[in-house]
């Protein structure tokens, strides 16, 4: 009889992944345990970035991560297909092409909608939960200021320019205030008069974020909501939504083309039909270990699991996402290593919410911030999930879709970042630069540096007249002082092999010379030289006329050669040879 033990992981969302990260961990050494990760998509999605893509700030790419690429050079096999059944007591799950047998199972599968059974939300309503709501809606935004941008009669056009988000919690605070930022550039797009766009928040109680324990943090995101022109309506239920138009409790009906529904979830339709032990919600009842209370081997990790402590009921965010499914995976491997089980503790590091690109009021254990130092920690926090999820590759991307490449200025930094010119602007004063350190070497050479000692110990700054700049205009070195601990280097261990220095740092002119010149690895060039110079000006051996060399490097580092360059056929290829080597898919160190 075969020794291994298959675990079937059910879901790639936050739980899920995390669930695959940490049995991967614990087994990846060990040929008897097989886990395998399935989902209906191949992505993972940023949930909490949804609003994002949906409110036309980042790219619908920004909240995708390929799961592949995730568990790539990992011992997690990834399955793009449907479930369909789960069969506990003979341990099968059924997906539209195959049948997998398990031994543990991890139920991770996200939540759905909740429409509280209101007439029209499931037929007319836009819901913001998946990366293919996020798309909806973004399309239907824009196409709504399409054919505003044409209709003549004012209240029709008044009507398609009408949006309302239903939900006071993050989901619709966050799709809101990307709507309320969005509107103007729309606008201007589409040469529409603001004035006549009008985005509501719409919550049923008399106060949003109640998540948020602080008022006066709740005071400030509706401040911020007039500054975006947001209107809010507080004790303002839903009770019907039409095609074209909502009615809210007090009788009042608003016309209106686009309805976003965030006002709450529910456990998953799929997972609610299992038959498991229903808890609040519907949401299935397990123990302090993450299992259920039917199948000691069946756990259930996410927005789905009911487990309620002294801390209080799981609530469904990120983090005890994370945790569930951190908890689920090392209880399911201590039964495979036959160790006692570990309880769940909850930890949550606070909440925060953006209202828009620049604008967030968080939370964290206590430090209460809002503003830009607010978005900077969310930032950050984001930061190192994506580390965590898929390394230095899934942060460059971040990096790209947040700052990088942002439009309309859309970020909390402005468009500073995302300010470009063409790379062809670059070539000559590439090639000037790359001249100027090729002769650098060659007078080097000339002026004896291969076979007598130049670098002088002791005293550097007074030789450096005489070594570097004899003859120049710029006899004055750049560094009045050596530091301490450069001076002893030159005198310990340059000075007794100057020759031998000298000559690598000769022909490692020449050599970055001619790549910048030919735009061969202009990026390493760049920075090698940016070093260099930072390295001779420490010794003193250099006055002021060497700064443009620095900052030259510095403006070589963002990829000159991709333009008239070896770069432009070489990095493709040697790009798509390393991301395909096991040492690049584990390290996640690559770009796309």
């Amino acid at each position: 009889m075969s020794n291994l033990k298959k675990v079937l992981i059910l879901g790639g969302g936050y739980a899920g992944v995390k669930a695959g990260k940490t049995l991967h961990k614990i087994f990846k050494k060990n040929e008897d345990v097989e886990i395998t990760l399935i989902d209906k998509n191949p992505y993972h999605t940023l949930m909490t970035e949804l609003h994002e893509v949906a409110g036309h700030r980042t790219e619908p790419d920004s909240i995708r991560i390929d799961l592949r690429t995730i568990f790539s050079g990992r011992k997690v096999n990834v399955v793009t297909d449907q479930v369909e059944k789960i069969d506990f007591e003979n341990q099968k799950v059924s997906t539209t092409r195959k049948v997998f047998d398990f031994d543990y199972l991890i139920i991770a599968f996200g939540s759905s909608t909740n429409s509280f059974g209101i007439p029209g939300i499931d037929e007319y309503a836009y819901t913001l939960w998946s990366y293919e709501d996020a798309i909806k809606i973004r399309s239907q935004v824009e196409k709504m200021f399409q054919l505003a941008a044409i209709e003549e009669d004012e209240k029709v056009r008044r009507q398609m320019l009408t949006f309302a988000v239903v939900g006071g919690g993050f989901t619709g605070v966050e799709m809101a205030g990307e709507l309320g930022e969005a509107k103007k550039h729309l606008a201007e797009k589409y040469e529409i008069n603001k004035d006549e766009i009008t985005i509501y928040n719409i919550e049923a109680t008399s106060r949003i974020l109640n998540t948020l324990k602080d008022d006066r943090q709740v005071e400030k995101v509706e401040r911020r909501f007039e500054r975006l022109g947001v209107t809010l309506l507080k004790d303002a239920a839903i009770v019907n939504v039409m095609p074209d138009k909502f009615e809210l409790k007090d009788g009042r009906v608003i016309a209106c083309n686009t309805l976003i529904w965030g006002a709450g979830i529910k456990v998953n339709n799929f997972v609610g039909s299992l038959g498991l032990k229903a808890g609040r919600a519907g949401r299935v009842d397990v123990n302090e270990y993450m299992q259920t209370a039917e199948y000691p081997n069946v756990f259930v990790a996410g927005d789905n699991t009911h487990y309620e402590d002294q801390d209080g009921l799981l609530p469904q965010i990120v983090e005890a996402a994370e945790q569930s499914g951190h908890t689920a995976a090392e209880n399911i491997a201590n039964l495979i290593q036959e160790k006692p089980l570990q309880s769940h503790k909850q930890v949550y590091h606070g909440f925060m919410v953006s209202v828009g690109s620049r604008y967030c009021v968080s939370d964290n254990n206590g430090l209460k911030l809002s503003g830009f130092f607010s978005m900077l920690v969310k930032h950050l926090v984001n930061f190192y999930y994506l580390l965590t999820v898929s390394g230095v590759a899934q942060l460059f991307e971040y990096w790209r879709h947040e700052f990088f490449h942002i439009k309309n200025n859309r970020s909390f930094l402005g468009g500073h970042f995302s300010k470009s010119s063409p790379n062809f602007w670059m070539v000559p004063f590439r090639m000037f630069l790359g001249t100027m350190w090729l002769i650098e070497g060659l007078n080097k050479i000339n002026d004896g540096w291969l076979v007598s000692a130049k670098m002088i110990a002791s005293d550097a700054v007074t030789q450096a007249s005489e070594v570097v700049e004899e003859g120049a205009s710029y006899a004055e070195p750049l560094l009045k002082e050596v530091p301490g601990v450069v001076q002893w280097m030159i005198d310990k261990i340059i000075a007794p092999h100057a020759i031998g220095f000298q000559t690598m740092m000769v022909f490692a002119e020449i050599a970055f010379g001619l790549m910048l010149i030919a735009g061969l690895f202009t990026f390493i060039s760049a920075i090698a030289t940016t070093g260099m110079t930072v390295a001779i000006t420490l010794t003193g051996m250099s006055d002021a006329s060497i700064l443009w060399y620095f900052f030259g490097g510095i403006a070589m580092i963002a990829g000159a050669g991709s333009t008239f360059g070896c770069d432009y056929y070489i990095l493709p290829v040697l790009k798509r040879w390393w991301k395909g080597t096991a040492f690049a898919k584990k390290s996640y160190l690559y770009f796309h």
